[in-house]
């Protein structure tokens, strides 16, 4: 299913995990779309990897949320410069991985500093905190996770996918 997105990000030409240098602060972060597989490269894994291996989902949420494998999509607009974003998503792909919980299409959109992403459009997803967790059943939004989940990222995400 991440095959998919991968797929149509190619068709339409953009780049794939584009490393730029933060002028204000000289480090590199990821700007546009990006995968999973970027967030495994440095200088992005020490963070991901350490917070991904120390993160325990309630696991009688992980296999409520095995029903709705397949049935949603999410669209995450993060910042790989962000202290919330460094947590959550790897508690994120923790969750859907561990629960098999798998969406039918991930799309990552990686912003600078000022919240914007000049190679793509993200004008109308009103994003004002970042990570933003935008869950949709077909190309309908049903949910958001907004900077810090509310409860926790499976149980926010369990809520949200439970409005289907």
């Amino acid at each position: 299913m991440f095959f998919l997105l991968l797929a149509s990000m190619f068709s339409f030409g953009q780049e794939l995990n584009r490393k730029v240098t933060d002028e204000k602060t000289g480090k590199e972060m990821l700007l546009g779309l990006c995968n999973k597989e970027a967030l495994l490269k440095a200088p992005f894994n020490d963070w991901y990897e350490r917070e991904y291996k120390t993160y325990s989902p309630d696991t009688k949420t992980m296999t409520q949320l095995k029903t709705f494998a397949g049935k949603w999509k999410v669209a995450v607009v993060f910042g790989t410069w962000c202290s919330d974003s460094r947590t959550q998503i790897p508690r994120f792909f923790k969750v859907i991985e561990s629960s098999e919980c798998t969406p039918l299409n991930i799309k990552m959109i990686c912003v600078d500093t000022e919240k914007k992403c000049e190679e793509v459009d993200i004008s109308g997803l009103n994003i004002e905190k970042v990570p933003t967790f935008i869950i949709y059943s077909g190309n309908k939004e049903i949910g958001r996770i907004i900077e810090t989940p509310s409860v926790s990222i499976e149980s926010d995400l369990l809520q949200i996918l439970q409005k289907q």
